[in-house]
């Protein structure tokens, strides 16, 4: 009923229909009231006193006027229709009309100033006049209602669909919890927002991502479980809300962080739609940032799995050591340089660790030779990237890595092997790898030869384009290794070469 009383009195139509009798009945004072007085004491605080004084110069109802004006409002509240009432010695004349929305009274209009009655032709038009606005006010009620029923409904499944959309695009936390935290300032329309990941041990929550739209930025700090509002939303599991912030739990099984946001854009406190909303999006961020916490585990024990092969590879007699940092460097420029995604560049770099781990295979006496290998002995060697591969390919999540390392030992012009791939039937990441790999083997020393500085091995490299290398791969790789910081990287990690 609040809603359809304030929907009237803003109603355009309303405004019209004031203009309208006022021509018709010489500028009556016009009252729209939620509720009529029931008391003499209550009638004297209205404006109807005041505009009956302004009407008489100054000369207020009597009391039998005012006994007279309630018992009318009290016929009209009861018969649901027009009454007229006089004052001022029946020199006055005024009306009041009940607005009636499903068979209640939620208001009143009460005209003042009347030089007569109203005629009863006119009081037709001004009832059916009013009448339909109340009908357009209770319209646009009813639609407010269910726009306010049906956007967060709405407004979640487009947020499903959104984060839906954020969980398959990365399985990077650093890259996925910002672009939650955007993604909730968008739809709730605020100016801060910032994640937070438990750590249960510690019983506190880690500061991972924020973002913060405001001038003065608030420093990220941590906080126990249990304290404020993002601790005490994961310590009760359920969404705690104030009048500038909002905090809910990220719910995967048990309690994985927190959700805050802080300051409505508008101003404006946070509503139980901005909860329902979070709510949803909360249950989608949950599922996402739990799939890539297991996505960096399996990450990392891969990584580790491939390091302690490389460590083994290293310990064996021929082994050398490897500038670990400087070559991952320089394969993520090269990959950024030939716009391969993340998981390119990585398996890029697992290859890179891995790409002789077919040596293990081949005896120790051919690799630590240092005369010329004949014939016979060079064809075992050039088995080693079939056997690396095969190796490999047992470890189901490395089996991404294994054309890279099967083919990194095939040449640009075709003279290479296993296979006498060409050109760009040679995969990129093969390619990247066979001009990387043969720079290292260039800069580290070998039981058949010393090592090379790197201005050496760069022009050793830039001589064997077309033939054994990619010349764009050789470009690019030119670039990357000039970098004053991979230098610097490279000779801190095999010596001033």
């Amino acid at each position: 009923m609040e809603k359809v009383f304030a929907k009237f009195k803003e109603n355009y139509d309303l405004h019209q229909e004031i203009s309208v009798f006022n021509e018709c009945l010489d500028n009556p004072a016009w009252m729209i009231m939620a509720r009529l007085p029931k008391t003499s004491a209550e009638l004297k605080k209205t404006k109807i006193i005041k505009s009956i004084k302004e009407s008489f110069d100054g000369r207020a109802c009597s009391k039998r006027d005012m006994v007279e004006m309630l018992g009318a409002f009290d016929r009209s509240r009861k018969a649901k229709r027009l009454i007229n009432f006089q004052y001022n010695k029946r020199k006055g004349y005024g009306l009041c009309y009940p607005l009636v929305y499903d068979g209640e009274a939620f208001g009143f209009i009460v005209l003042c100033g009347l030089k007569k009655i109203m005629p009863p032709a006119l009081a037709k038009i001004f009832s059916a006049y009013t009448n339909a606005v109340v009908r357009e006010s209770r319209r646009e009620s009813e639609i407010e209602e269910i726009n306010n029923t049906v956007r967060p409904r709405a407004v979640a499944l487009s947020t499903v669909h959104t984060v839906h959309r954020l969980m398959t695009s990365t399985l990077d936390l650093n890259e996925l919890l910002p672009r939650i935290a955007r993604l909730s300032l968008q739809v709730i329309r605020a100016n801060r927002c910032s994640i937070k990941l438990a750590d249960k041990k510690q019983k506190v929550l880690l500061p991972k991502a924020t973002i913060d739209l405001r001038e003065k930025k608030a420093k990220l700090k941590k906080v126990r479980i249990g304290k404020y509002a993002p601790g005490k939303a994961v310590k009760k599991e359920t969404p705690i809300r104030g009048k500038n912030y909002l905090a809910v739990p990220l719910i995967d099984e048990n309690v994985i962080g927190v959700i805050t946001l802080y300051d409505k854009i508008d101003g404006k406190p946070f509503t139980q739609f901005d909860e329902e909303i979070m709510r949803t999006l909360c249950e989608q961020a949950a599922i996402a940032i739990k799939n890539a916490q297991l996505f960096r585990e399996q990450e990392e024990l891969t990584l580790s799995s491939i390091k302690c092969i490389a460590q083994l590879l290293e310990n064996r007699p021929h082994g050398v050591h490897h500038a670990e940092a400087s070559f991952m460097k320089l394969m993520s420029i090269i990959g950024v340089k030939l716009n391969m995604n993340e998981t390119e560049i990585r398996l890029l770099q697992y290859a890179a660790m891995l790409h002789d781990a077919g040596q293990i295979s081949i005896p120790e006496k051919l690799l630590m030779k240092k005369g010329e290998l004949t014939g016979k002995e060079y064809d075992i060697v050039k088995t080693h990237p079939l056997k690396g591969a095969t190796i490999l390919s047992k470890f189901k999540p490395l089996k991404p890595i294994v054309p890279i390392i099967l083919y990194h030992h095939e040449n640009f012009n075709g003279t290479g092997y296993p296979k006498g791939l060409k050109g760009k039937d040679i995969p990129l990441a093969a390619r990247v790898l066979a001009v990387v790999s043969a720079f290292e083997a260039m800069i580290t020393e070998k039981p058949y030869r010393k090592a090379l500085s790197i201005n050496e091995a760069i022009r050793e490299v830039q001589k064997n384009e077309k033939t054994q290398f990619d010349p764009e791969v050789v470009r690019i790789f030119c670039e990357a290794v000039n970098r004053k910081d991979v230098k610097k990287l490279l000779r801190k990690e095999l010596g001033n070469i």
